[in-house]
This record gives structure tokens, sequence and C-alpha cells, in this order.
């Protein structure tokens, strides 16, 4: 199987990698869409965060933004999902501690990021394993270019929710990329006047 592999700072190139096999529990996708996200660049640059840290190490597989559909599982209870269009959650929690118990895996110190933390390959590569707990089916008329962007779409939503807009409310959207476009839509769609700010 070929995926996009980073080995260090500005490097990084296609390679041949192992082939995802599903445990019970988990899933294997065949990647239609993948963003690129600015983590992922920081990855690629080197300065991000997780590499001081040592949440992450070279090399790394990116892509968290991701939609395909289910081509292997593995158990037989799994089989609902079988050529099933998917995307799924970015953080994979432990299921144990008191954060995920309540719903917050997000927040797991133990936590898995699919291809940014503790090693789990993302899906910048022709397919991807991940666990059916993280999975989200695509409804029919979501085109592959709109379940790639659930993730950072939900990354906006929160925000907005966050910011408690009303109609007629002013926001200034600092950043014209993927998630402030996003912030800027959904706030629109809200009623509130929006203003973006960001380099031409």
């Amino acid at each position: 199987m070929r995926a996009f592999v980073i080995t260090g700072p500005g490097v990084g190139a296609v390679a041949d990698v192992p082939e995802p096999v599903a445990e019970p529990g988990q899933v294997v996708v065949e990647v239609d869409r993948v963003g690129v996200c600015g983590t992922d660049m920081e990855f690629y640059r080197g300065d991000m965060a997780y590499l001081r840290s040592g949440d992450a190490a070279f090399p790394v597989r990116i892509g968290h933004e991701w939609c395909g559909r289910v081509s292997q599982v593995g158990a037989e209870r799994d089989a609902e999902w079988l050529g099933r269009r998917v995307t799924g959650d970015t953080m994979l929690g432990c299921h144990a501690c008191a954060r995920c118990l309540d719903g917050r895996q997000h927040l797991c110190e133990e936590r898995y990021e699919i291809g940014i933390r503790h090693g789990w390959p993302g899906a910048l590569a022709e397919r991807l394993m991940v666990p059916t707990s993280s999975l989200v089916a695509l409804p029919n008329d979501v085109d592959s270019v709109l379940g790639a962007l659930v993730e950072p779409g939900g990354n906006a939503l929160r925000a907005v929710r966050g910011a408690n807009l009303l109609s007629g409310d002013s926001l200034l959207v600092i950043g014209a990329g993927t998630i402030g476009l996003l912030v800027a839509q959904i706030a629109q769609a809200k009623g509130a006047e929006v203003h973006v700010m960001g380099r031409s």
C-alpha cells in the first residue's frame, strides 16, 4: 500500500507501507478524499508541538480530515459497516478514564489522534484502519469533498457555538484558511454580520 510519509523536517514522500489489518472493533477504509490541515504542515516543517513534547515522532503518516468506504471489518459483528461511506473522529480515547466515560475522549491523556499523536497512521494513504467507535456514516447526498470537511467543519461549528452569536451580531474572523472560512459561513448562516481578515 502507498502512503505519504514525513521522515523529517521538510522531507516527505509517497512510500510503500504495510497494509492495515482490522482487528475486532476496527475497520479498514478505502480512502477517497483527504484534507491537508495546518497541523499537517507543522509536521512537514518540523515545528509541530507534539514533536517537542514527545507525543509524536518521525516518521509521521499525516491525514486526519478524511472520508472513504469501509472495505474490511475485524469482526463479524461489525459487518454492517462493510461498503458504507464514512468519516470518523480524529481523537481516539482509551474508553476507560473518567474523561472518556464522560464523552470527552478528546481530553483523554492517553488518546491517539489519527495522523497526529502516538503514531496512529493517518489517512493520506490508500487505506486507513480506524476503530468502529470513531466512525460516522456519511449520507449519500454528502459528496466526498464535503465528507473530508467534516472534521474542520466540526471545529468551526464548535467555535461559532462557543461565541454564542445572535442574529445581527458582528463577527471578525482572523485568518482566511479552511477553518476561518468555515466559521465565516456558519456564522453568516446564523445571521451574523461577518468580516474576514487574512493575507491577500
